[in-house]
């Protein structure tokens, strides 16, 4: 059952409207802060992070996708396959991408083996809006919506975005899924738990 207000393509193309009128020095404010916020969790809890390469305006990663490389840590990045799902790669330097489905940059399998999600991991996800009880519109493909529905007890969700991504009444179905955590605007809306295996 689909909750009140927009259809989602209007709420797409009106998100889509508002990310890009972002200047670039409040795209580089968000994206630093996110970046910390998300690097300070991770030493916190020692759990192994899953993002994505940006396109189309969403919130670049870089800056912690950086921080980890730095660390010699790898990430699982997602790489689209036929089958409309996603292939995970744990990638170590960004010399190991290349430009690839829809012209964004994704692990190359002749350099980075396949590997599954690991069971307890932080794995950020993008999307075009977030509610404040992590509901999330995606760019309408599944494919994350697909992934959370089968994803494992430990692994924590977190959407991230800008300020204008925020959205009160999202036009929500029931297969579309929530994440489990929320930075907006550079800032905690909804802050997951330290897990009990954490080395903190």
């Amino acid at each position: 059952m689909v909750n009140a207000g927009p259809d989602k393509p209007s709420w797409r193309w009106r998100l889509r409207q508002d990310r890009a009128a972002l200047s670039a020095r409040q795209r580089e404010r968000v994206e630093q802060t996110t970046a910390t916020l998300i690097a300070d969790y991770l030493r916190s809890t020692a759990l192994p992070l899953a993002g994505y390469m940006a396109c189309g305006g969403e919130l670049r990663l870089d800056p912690v996708l950086a921080d980890c490389w730095r660390r010699g840590a790898a990430v699982w990045l997602p790489r689209v396959i036929t089958d409309g799902s996603l292939a995970w790669h744990p990638v170590v330097d960004p010399l190991q991408l290349r430009r690839g489905a829809y012209r964004i940059r994704e692990p190359d399998p002749r350099l980075v083996a396949e590997a599954p999600l690991p069971t307890a991991c932080l794995l950020v996800v993008p999307g075009l809006g977030f509610g404040r009880d992590g509901g999330r519109l995606g760019q309408g493909g599944g494919y994350y919506d697909r992934l959370l529905a089968s994803a494992p007890t430990g692994l924590i969700s977190l959407g991230v975005g800008f300020a204008c991504q925020l959205v009160d009444d999202l036009p929500l179905a029931d297969h579309d899924r929530r994440v489990s955590a929320l930075i907006i605007d550079g800032q905690w809306l909804i802050r997951p738990d330290v897990p009990t295996n954490s080395t903190d």
